[in-house]
């Protein structure tokens, strides 16, 4: 028979932290400058080129524009390589999956603004 006892306080809190700090080591394995490209393939969009930094697992735009407004990306990337990212450019908001490996990214996104609804893929490039 095993008795299994509660984690409390400063103990949970320690376990927490050490679970959090491995999680981003390993998403830290893609962590460096990459080179995006989104491309719509269903609605009025159009192709985008965006700089994008990964640092402990963290997805920041360093380049990029689409219709005259700076493209601002958030998002994270995990452990395994799988991502969802944020993508915003004036009143334009996108959404995107995919998932990282050591030197490319693939995925997916969908968005919405002023001229409705636009969808496509994504890819990344390791720099």
């Amino acid at each position: 028979m095993m008795i299994v006892r509660p984690i409390g306080g400063l103990a949970a809190l320690i376990v927490s932290a050490q679970l959090l700090h491995a999680g981003e080591a390993l998403a830290g394995k893609f962590d460096g400058s990459w080179s995006m490209v989104a491309v719509t393939t269903k609605g009025h969009c159009w192709t985008s080129y965006i700089g994008l930094r990964i640092k402990r697992g963290r997805l920041s735009a360093t380049s990029g524009s689409f219709a005259f407004y700076p493209i601002r990306i958030s998002g994270r990337v995990s452990g395994a390589g799988r991502t969802s990212m944020k993508a915003i450019a004036g009143p334009r908001v996108a959404h995107g999956r995919g998932r990282f490996s050591r030197s490319v990214g693939i995925g997916t996104w969908k968005g919405r603004g002023p001229s409705g609804l636009c969808s496509g893929t994504w890819r990344a490039t390791r720099l």
